[in-house]
This record gives structure tokens, sequence and C-alpha cells, in this order.
């Protein structure tokens, strides 16, 4: 199973509402694997992102590799919102393509605990102020505060 699936299922999650955030897309995808590693679970097989600390905490290049890629390949839609000295904010929805693909997936029972799994996140952190959710990672996870700007 593809680590994209990670991505795409929060995506996916809450009817598809769309992730506001680059910032809050690496902190619940790094909760989703977090949450994955503790209880023992590997669906992914060690094709896990590898996440390092940053400057708001945990960051994966290769997330923003394969978020580039299923851009391109039409599965998820970015919109870029100006907000203003030199900000941008990007939030990303599934697309019709997105949506095919993890469906296909679900036939996984590896991908059905994803899902669910995602479906918690969202529910969990999906709406909560973004320095809320900086601060419940730093909290669980010092170790990803050490570059921090924040």
């Amino acid at each position: 199973m593809h680590r994209k699936l990670l991505p795409l299922a929060l995506m996916y999650a809450g009817d598809g509402e769309p992730i506001e955030g680059r910032t809050r897309l690496q902190k619940l995808v790094f909760l989703m694997q977090k949450r994955l590693e503790e209880a023992g679970e590997d669906p992914l097989q060690s094709d896990d992102y590898e996440f390092v600390p940053y400057d708001y905490g945990p960051f994966s290049k290769e997330l923003y590799d394969d978020l580039d890629e299923t851009i391109a390949r039409g599965m998820v839609e970015d919109r870029e919102e100006d907000l203003g000295e030199d900000k941008v904010k990007y939030d990303y929805e599934i697309q019709d393509q997105g949506k095919q693909w993890v469906g296909d997936q679900l036939s996984k029972e590896e991908a059905q605990r994803i899902l669910e799994l995602a479906e918690e996140i969202k529910d969990e952190y999906g709406d909560v102020y973004l320095s809320d959710l900086i601060d419940e990672v730093y909290s669980r996870y010092p170790k990803y505060a050490e570059n921090s700007i924040y």
C-alpha cells in the first residue's frame, strides 16, 4: 500500500472537507503515521514518510513530493489564498479521481484501518487552531520541536 493513502484518506474523510494549510496537512499526516506506529500496525509496509524537526515541527519533503504528484494527476486540487505580508495559505481538496483511487484501496483491510484513522484524526484535530495543533504535536513528540521557530 502506498503512503500517499495517508494524505488522500485525510482529504477523503469528513465528507471530503478540504485540509486548510500545508502545515496542518503535515501535522495531521504525522499524527496518523505515529498512531499507526504506536499501535504496532504497519499497513504501509515500512513505506512511511520520513519526518524531521523543522520550523513548525515535523516536516516531510516526501509528503510534499507525493502531494505535488497527486495534484499533477488531478487527484487533488490546491487552492492558494493570499494572506498578505508575503504569506500564502494552500487548501487541499480531494477530487473525483482521488476519491476513486481511495475507493479502490478500500477493498484492502489495511486501507480501511487507515480511513478509520483519518476520520478520527480529522474529527479530533481538523478544526482546531493551527497553534493548538502544533502545541499538541510538540507536547506529545518534543523531539520535533528542536528546530522550531514557533
